[in-house]
Protein backbone atom coordinates (compact mmCIF):
# COMPACT_ATOMS: atom_id res chain seq x y z
CA UNK A 1 0.00 0.00 0.00
CA UNK A 2 1.50 3.30 -0.59
CA UNK A 3 2.99 5.20 1.81
CA UNK A 4 0.27 8.05 1.13
CA UNK A 5 -2.77 5.49 1.58
CA UNK A 6 -1.12 3.83 4.48
CA UNK A 7 -1.31 7.99 5.96
CA UNK A 8 -4.80 8.62 5.68
CA UNK A 9 -5.74 5.09 7.15
CA UNK A 10 -3.99 6.22 10.45
CA UNK A 11 -5.95 9.42 10.23
CA UNK A 12 -9.28 7.71 9.96
CA UNK A 13 -8.17 5.20 12.24
CA UNK A 14 -7.74 7.93 14.67
CA UNK A 15 -9.95 10.56 14.13
CA UNK A 16 -12.93 9.56 12.25
CA UNK A 17 -14.15 5.97 13.22
CA UNK A 18 -15.39 7.44 16.88
CA UNK A 19 -17.24 9.96 15.19
CA UNK A 20 -20.89 9.91 15.97
CA UNK A 21 -22.76 8.32 13.01
CA UNK A 22 -20.19 6.42 12.22
CA UNK A 23 -21.15 2.55 12.72
CA UNK A 24 -18.99 -0.86 12.69
CA UNK A 25 -20.05 -3.96 12.01
CA UNK A 26 -18.65 -7.64 10.99
CA UNK A 27 -20.25 -9.49 7.73
CA UNK A 28 -19.47 -13.07 8.61
CA UNK A 29 -21.18 -14.63 5.31
CA UNK A 30 -19.08 -14.42 2.36
CA UNK A 31 -20.87 -13.00 -1.12
CA UNK A 32 -22.87 -10.25 1.68
CA UNK A 33 -23.32 -7.02 -0.44
CA UNK A 34 -22.49 -3.63 0.92
CA UNK A 35 -24.25 -1.56 -1.50
CA UNK A 36 -25.73 -2.41 -5.33
CA UNK A 37 -25.43 -0.55 -7.96
CA UNK A 38 -28.00 2.08 -8.90
CA UNK A 39 -28.31 2.51 -4.95
CA UNK A 40 -28.02 5.87 -3.15
CA UNK A 41 -24.22 6.63 -2.81
CA UNK A 42 -24.72 7.88 1.07
CA UNK A 43 -21.97 6.96 2.79
CA UNK A 44 -17.89 5.81 2.47
CA UNK A 45 -16.47 2.54 3.85
CA UNK A 46 -13.48 1.97 5.63
CA UNK A 47 -11.87 -1.43 6.17
CA UNK A 48 -9.90 -2.74 8.63
CA UNK A 49 -9.77 -6.46 8.48
CA UNK A 50 -11.07 -8.42 5.39
CA UNK A 51 -11.15 -8.42 1.84
CA UNK A 52 -14.07 -6.68 -0.26
CA UNK A 53 -14.50 -6.48 -4.06
CA UNK A 54 -16.08 -4.03 -6.05
CA UNK A 55 -17.75 -4.76 -9.31
CA UNK A 56 -20.16 -4.57 -11.78
CA UNK A 57 -22.13 -6.79 -13.53
CA UNK A 58 -24.48 -6.79 -16.37
CA UNK A 59 -27.88 -8.27 -17.17
CA UNK A 60 -26.34 -11.64 -18.15
CA UNK A 61 -24.69 -11.97 -14.89
CA UNK A 62 -21.18 -11.29 -16.70
CA UNK A 63 -18.98 -9.65 -14.14
CA UNK A 64 -15.69 -7.94 -13.90
CA UNK A 65 -14.37 -7.24 -10.63
CA UNK A 66 -12.57 -3.13 -10.62
CA UNK A 67 -10.82 -3.62 -7.28
CA UNK A 68 -10.00 -5.62 -4.47
CA UNK A 69 -10.08 -3.52 -1.70
CA UNK A 70 -7.56 -3.92 1.06
CA UNK A 71 -7.18 -3.55 4.88
CA UNK A 72 -6.90 0.09 5.62
CA UNK A 73 -8.43 1.05 2.84
CA UNK A 74 -11.37 3.82 1.67
CA UNK A 75 -13.97 2.85 -1.12
CA UNK A 76 -17.18 3.41 -2.02
CA UNK A 77 -15.52 7.04 -2.30
CA UNK A 78 -18.08 8.57 -4.77
CA UNK A 79 -20.57 9.64 -1.90
CA UNK A 80 -18.10 12.29 -1.53
CA UNK A 81 -20.63 13.91 -4.69
CA UNK A 82 -23.89 14.99 -3.67
CA UNK A 83 -27.00 12.51 -5.00
CA UNK A 84 -25.45 10.00 -6.39
CA UNK A 85 -26.04 7.20 -7.12
CA UNK A 86 -23.79 4.00 -7.19
CA UNK A 87 -22.11 3.00 -10.80
CA UNK A 88 -21.09 -0.60 -9.23
CA UNK A 89 -21.31 -2.73 -6.36
CA UNK A 90 -19.79 -4.16 -3.26
CA UNK A 91 -19.31 -7.55 -1.46
CA UNK A 92 -17.23 -9.12 0.84
CA UNK A 93 -14.92 -11.81 -0.60
CA UNK A 94 -13.33 -12.64 3.04
CA UNK A 95 -15.08 -11.66 6.97
CA UNK A 96 -13.87 -8.72 8.40
CA UNK A 97 -14.91 -5.64 9.95
CA UNK A 98 -16.03 -2.48 8.66
CA UNK A 99 -17.13 0.87 9.54
CA UNK A 100 -19.33 2.78 7.54
CA UNK A 101 -18.85 6.81 7.85
CA UNK A 102 -22.08 8.66 6.64
CA UNK A 103 -21.35 11.50 3.97
CA UNK A 104 -22.53 14.16 5.88
CA UNK A 105 -19.96 13.51 8.74
CA UNK A 106 -17.07 12.47 6.40
CA UNK A 107 -17.33 15.90 4.67
CA UNK A 108 -17.37 17.56 8.28
CA UNK A 109 -13.76 16.25 9.41
CA UNK A 110 -12.39 16.77 6.40
CA UNK A 111 -13.74 20.66 6.33
CA UNK A 112 -10.54 22.76 7.12
CA UNK A 113 -8.10 20.20 6.60
CA UNK A 114 -6.37 20.44 3.13
CA UNK A 115 -3.83 17.42 4.28
CA UNK A 116 -6.85 15.09 4.10
CA UNK A 117 -8.30 16.58 0.95
CA UNK A 118 -4.57 16.10 -0.58
CA UNK A 119 -4.29 12.52 0.82
CA UNK A 120 -7.94 11.64 -1.18
CA UNK A 121 -6.76 12.94 -4.38
CA UNK A 122 -3.74 10.53 -4.04
CA UNK A 123 -5.82 7.64 -2.59
CA UNK A 124 -8.28 8.44 -5.85
CA UNK A 125 -4.93 8.74 -8.33
CA UNK A 126 -3.89 5.55 -6.98
CA UNK A 127 -6.87 4.19 -7.65
CA UNK A 128 -7.01 5.59 -11.48
CA UNK A 129 -3.46 4.49 -11.83
CA UNK A 130 -4.64 0.72 -11.15
CA UNK A 131 -7.79 0.75 -13.31
CA UNK A 132 -5.77 2.20 -16.59
CA UNK A 133 -2.98 -0.67 -15.66
CA UNK A 134 -6.00 -2.81 -15.58
CA UNK A 135 -7.16 -1.39 -19.17
CA UNK A 136 -3.72 -1.79 -20.54
CA UNK A 137 -3.46 -5.61 -19.80
CA UNK A 138 -6.77 -6.47 -21.15
CA UNK A 139 -6.06 -4.44 -24.47
CA UNK A 140 -2.48 -5.94 -25.15
CA UNK A 141 -1.55 -9.08 -22.99
CA UNK A 142 -2.89 -12.60 -23.03
CA UNK A 143 -4.55 -14.05 -20.28
CA UNK A 144 -1.55 -16.07 -18.28
CA UNK A 145 0.50 -12.56 -18.17
CA UNK A 146 -2.42 -10.88 -16.69
CA UNK A 147 -2.65 -13.77 -14.03
CA UNK A 148 0.56 -13.81 -13.48
CA UNK A 149 0.42 -9.99 -12.87
CA UNK A 150 -2.51 -10.25 -10.85
CA UNK A 151 -1.92 -12.88 -8.57
CA UNK A 152 1.58 -11.30 -7.72
CA UNK A 153 0.01 -7.98 -7.03
CA UNK A 154 -2.30 -10.52 -4.44
CA UNK A 155 0.38 -12.40 -3.09
CA UNK A 156 2.35 -9.48 -2.28
CA UNK A 157 -0.23 -7.47 -0.68
CA UNK A 158 -2.79 -9.96 1.07
CA UNK A 159 -0.64 -13.31 1.01
CA UNK A 160 -0.21 -14.99 4.00
CA UNK A 161 1.29 -18.47 5.14
CA UNK A 162 4.35 -20.23 6.28
CA UNK A 163 7.94 -19.76 4.78
CA UNK A 164 7.59 -17.95 1.76
CA UNK A 165 3.91 -19.37 0.65
CA UNK A 166 1.64 -16.76 -0.22
CA UNK A 167 -2.13 -17.82 0.23
CA UNK A 168 -4.92 -15.71 -1.38
CA UNK A 169 -8.58 -16.73 -1.18
CA UNK A 170 -9.92 -16.28 -4.23
CA UNK A 171 -11.35 -19.03 -6.61
CA UNK A 172 -10.48 -19.40 -9.70
CA UNK A 173 -14.15 -17.74 -10.85
CA UNK A 174 -13.40 -14.96 -8.88
CA UNK A 175 -10.04 -14.24 -10.78
CA UNK A 176 -11.05 -14.91 -13.74
CA UNK A 177 -13.50 -11.81 -12.94
CA UNK A 178 -10.44 -10.07 -12.15
CA UNK A 179 -8.64 -10.66 -15.20
CA UNK A 180 -11.48 -10.59 -17.49
CA UNK A 181 -10.99 -14.10 -19.40
CA UNK A 182 -13.81 -17.09 -18.94
CA UNK A 183 -13.52 -19.42 -15.80
CA UNK A 184 -12.55 -21.75 -18.43
CA UNK A 185 -9.91 -20.26 -20.42
CA UNK A 186 -8.27 -19.15 -16.55
CA UNK A 187 -8.86 -22.84 -15.06
CA UNK A 188 -6.86 -23.96 -18.09
CA UNK A 189 -4.01 -21.58 -17.52
CA UNK A 190 -3.84 -21.59 -14.25
CA UNK A 191 -3.42 -25.59 -14.42
CA UNK A 192 -0.81 -24.78 -16.24
CA UNK A 193 1.23 -22.48 -13.92
CA UNK A 194 0.23 -25.43 -11.45
CA UNK A 195 2.04 -27.76 -13.31
CA UNK A 196 5.44 -25.85 -13.76
CA UNK A 197 5.24 -25.08 -9.94
CA UNK A 198 4.24 -21.12 -10.15
CA UNK A 199 0.88 -21.83 -8.27
CA UNK A 200 -0.81 -24.70 -6.40
CA UNK A 201 -4.13 -24.74 -6.76
CA UNK A 202 -6.91 -25.28 -3.80
CA UNK A 203 -10.63 -24.57 -2.29
CA UNK A 204 -11.66 -20.78 -2.93
CA UNK A 205 -7.58 -20.34 -2.65
CA UNK A 206 -4.48 -19.79 -4.52
CA UNK A 207 -1.42 -20.55 -3.34
CA UNK A 208 2.14 -18.66 -4.04
CA UNK A 209 5.15 -21.05 -3.43
CA UNK A 210 7.53 -18.87 -4.64
CA UNK A 211 6.74 -14.77 -5.14
CA UNK A 212 10.18 -14.26 -6.80
CA UNK A 213 9.63 -17.40 -9.48
CA UNK A 214 6.27 -15.87 -10.33
CA UNK A 215 7.87 -12.67 -10.99
CA UNK A 216 10.69 -13.81 -13.08
CA UNK A 217 8.32 -15.72 -14.92
CA UNK A 218 6.26 -12.70 -15.60
CA UNK A 219 9.66 -10.73 -16.81
CA UNK A 220 9.91 -13.57 -18.89
CA UNK A 221 7.15 -13.58 -20.43
CA UNK A 222 7.13 -9.82 -21.04
CA UNK A 223 11.02 -10.31 -22.48
CA UNK A 224 9.86 -12.51 -24.87
CA UNK A 225 7.02 -10.63 -25.99
CA UNK A 226 8.79 -7.67 -26.55
CA UNK A 227 11.18 -9.66 -29.31
CA UNK A 228 8.61 -11.79 -30.66
CA UNK A 229 9.64 -15.32 -29.75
Amino acid sequence: MPSLVKELAQLVRADVLSMQGVTRFSPNRRFASLYSAGSPAESVYFLEFGLVKTYKRNAESKEIILEIVLPGELFGLQALRQKQLREGSAEILQEGIIHVIPRDVFLQYCGGRPHVWHLLAETLLETKRQLEKKIELLCLEDVESRILYFVGQLAEAIGAGAGSDKSIPLSQGELACLVGATRETTSTTLNGLARRGIVSLGRRQLTVPSLERLRATAAERISRAATGL
